[in-house]
């Protein structure tokens, strides 16, 4: 850089891409490493306004039961509709959130979202459709997710075991007694939990995995 200002701005690229790649390392500045922040930092400012745009939606992958090939139940996933850039998915852009801290505001969308959705399946006489959804690290550590939960449940009359709220092992390896002390809470709740891992199979987690 041949100012301070550039010589920073550079720097910075360098580190964005050296966190990006699991930390405890370093980078040399390269021109594509500052395309790349450029893009970054644009998909970050136009995060900031979708919500308030609704420009977000949720798909909802169902779960079968392979011996009866019927759906008990789905996962509810979101989707950015950008205005420009059409359909993001959630790889490109939720690692962006959760950095911003915008994943709590998103992450309360979702979640009474989904549950409306299931609510309104059920008034259209589908039946009760339990609905799963994903849950950062940054929401399940935030001082008012407990409340959060209990107040969509009451606001959509979803019954606690109709919602299904599935955590990545890095959530639960975590800060273990705080996080124990809100799985109890959500069992307590009638929340049905599961741990959803890097390979996307989930596994149900029951009293024994608590140690309750």
């Amino acid at each position: 850089g041949r100012d301070a200002e550039s010589l920073l701005n550079k720097a910075d690229a360098a580190m964005y891409e050296a966190k990006q790649r699991g930390r405890n390392n370093y980078r040399f500045f390269r021109p594509d490493m500052q395309a790349r922040l450029v893009e970054r930092q644009s998909l970050e400012q136009d995060l900031r306004y979708a919500l308030g745009r609704n420009e977000f939606v949720l798909h909802y992958q169902p779960k079968l039961n392979l011996q009866t090939g019927k759906i008990t139940g789905v996962e509810a996933l979101i989707r950015w509709q950008h205005p420009q850039r059409g359909m993001i998915y959630p790889t490109q852009f939720v690692p962006i959130a959760e950095e911003c801290g915008l994943i709590l505001s998103i992450g309360r969308w979702v979640l009474l979202e989904a549950c409306e959705q299931a609510r309104a399946w059920n008034n259209l006489g589908l039946g009760v459709v339990p609905m799963a959804v994903n849950v950062s690290a940054a929401e399940f550590e935030s001082t008012d997710f407990l409340s959060g939960v209990r107040a969509v449940l009451i606001a959509t009359g979803v019954e606690p075991e109709n919602l299904e709220l599935e955590l990545t092992e890095s959530v639960l390896m975590h800060e273990a007694e705080s996080t124990i002390n809100t799985l109890n809470a959500l069992k307590a709740l009638g929340v049905q939990l599961a741990i959803d891992d890097l390979d996307r199979k989930s596994t149900r987690l029951n009293s024994s995995h608590l140690g309750i």
